[in-house]
């Protein structure tokens, strides 16, 4: 039995896909012969015939494509490919943008599975196997489409890390360790291991699909999972003895649940020496915690702001998080030597620009080590979806490729325009503390268009070096530099 993986990645960064692996792991522990066609190393326009040459080379007997909803629009002609050559392999689709929005996918394959796909893929091929392919409409996360009308089965019980076998890092090409897009980070690493150590987020913020998935998975098991200290520290060790490792990525959306959790990860991985990169919330930051992951490895932190106004983040994103609780997360990292990064979104709705202007002067007091701005974009399932749709400010056909792009809401082009700017205030850097820097804000902010200029000098080189020149003056350095280029030209004259 063959069993064929397609990665759609339209922004294209060189780092496995934790839920293939996961799958293919599975089936090939259970004795189903995987492969993935990894569409990151290729542009969208040579997606189709990738993927038939390998359809047509390899002969899978089931196709399995993993949808996120903003890789929809470039996915969507593989599927019709797909649809058109099928013959009698079995065309299955998951991902986020199955399990919440089926009914788009129902159209163009068989099946298409919900939520935890490991059980629900392993059937799948069982059933095909033994010729029982028409038992595959009674499996437990199925959804398919019949005479029309979109049939969805209940969800089976969450799936148990503990069983998950040893992943197969071979399923992704060697580049995606080699050339990670976190290699930057660590100093003179070579090559990335990506992990994934626990699933399920307790949080219930408005912009993001947990407590859709929560509810869906409702009945099904304990939420919250994690692999313990010692099956996390195998499968690093299995990593480093195929590809050797200089560093470490955990994906999991938090880590430090509990004393108990940063103390095993503590004992199990500080004589590993290996620096890691992940990801916390600052309600679960407390100065024990962080001491035992920076004792275990721990090198850098992204911790999510999302927005600079507490009000808007309690009242609006459900991120019941103080200011001095996210000031006291970043200094308690920092006391240790973690670097930090921050997470901020702009152009959400109901976000002033006062709003996104708290968000940039908040960076300024924390002064992290690294901060990214992303557009918002409402996500399917989620509360800030349905707001903007009930708003009228959305149109659910309208996908851009990435989350850096001009704001997809239906606001007026003034305030799209001014969304960017504050998300480029935070990507240029000019929350960093410098008399230029600061300058350069408040003379945006009070004369918007001139940030157009001010993007483009600091994106070209030459632009870049002289801003860099201007940045190592004091203000009165740089005034008394400026009078005396002035009264150079007056005197030329």
């Amino acid at each position: 039995m063959r069993f064929l993986f397609i990665y759609p990645n339209v922004t294209r960064p060189k780092t496995p896909q934790m839920g293939i692996l996961a799958l293919g792991s599975y089936l090939l522990h259970h004795g189903v012969d995987v492969r993935v066609c990894d569409l990151t190393l290729h542009e969208t326009d040579q997606w189709v015939d990738r993927v038939l040459r390998d359809v047509e080379h390899w002969q899978p007997d089931i196709v399995g494509l993993s949808v996120r909803t903003l890789e929809f629009s470039s996915a969507l002609p593989v599927l019709e490919a797909l649809r058109k050559q099928n013959g009698n392999r079995l065309l299955v689709a998951g991902g986020p943008h199955a399990t919440f929005v089926p009914h788009e996918l129902a159209p163009y394959v068989d099946y298409g599975v919900t939520g935890d796909g490991e059980e629900a893929c392993l059937a799948i091929a069982q059933a095909m196997a033994q010729g029982r392919s028409e038992r595959i409409r009674d499996l437990p996360n199925i959804f398919f489409q019949q005479s029309g009308e979109l049939i969805k089965n209940p969800v089976g019980p969450l799936f148990d890390l503990a069983l998950a076998p040893d992943p197969h890092y071979a399923l992704f090409d060697e580049r995606h360790y080699t050339q990670h897009c976190f290699l930057r980070l660590v100093p003179a690493a070579q090559v990335c291991g990506v992990f994934e150590g626990s699933r399920g987020c307790p949080y219930l913020c408005t912009y993001c699909s947990n407590a859709a998935l929560m509810e869906i998975n409702k009945g099904g098991g304990k939420w919250r999972r994690e692999k313990s200290g010692l099956q996390l520290r195998r499968e690093m060790e299995l990593f480093r003895s195929q590809y050797g490792m200089d560093m470490a990525y955990f994906v999991d959306e938090v880590v430090m649940t509990s004393d108990k959790r940063t103390a095993e990860l503590r004992d199990c991985l500080q004589d590993a020496k290996t620096p890691f990169i992940f990801m916390e919330r600052p309600e679960l930051i407390r100065e024990n915690r962080v001491r035992d992951l920076k004792e275990a490895g721990a090198y850098s932190c992204s911790i999510g702001i999302e927005s600079g106004d507490e009000g808007f983040r309690r009242q609006i994103l459900k991120r019941n998080m103080p200011d001095q609780k996210i000031l006291d997360s970043y200094r308690m990292m920092q006391a240790h030597g973690i670097r930090t990064h921050a997470f901020i979104m702009m152009g959400m709705p109901e976000q002033s620009e006062g709003v996104m202007r708290a968000s940039v002067r908040l960076l300024q007091t924390i002064q992290p080590d690294s901060a990214q701005a992303t557009t918002f974009y409402p996500l399917p399932a989620t509360e800030l979806y349905d707001k903007v749709v009930e708003m009228g400010i959305f149109d659910p056909t309208v996908r851009p490729s990435n989350y850096y792009s001009l704001s997809a809401l239906n606001y007026t082009h003034a305030h799209k325009v001014r969304i960017a700017m504050y998300a480029d205030m935070v990507n240029l850097e000019l929350w960093r503390r410098s008399w230029i820097r600061d300058f350069t804000v408040q003379i945006c902010i009070l004369m918007p268009p001139l940030f157009a200029l001010v993007r483009w000098y600091m994106t070209s080189p030459r632009g870049y070096a002289r801003y860099q020149t201007i940045r190592s003056m004091s203000a009165k350095q740089f005034f008394m530099k400026l009078w005396e280029k002035l009264s150079l030209g007056r005197s030329k004259r």
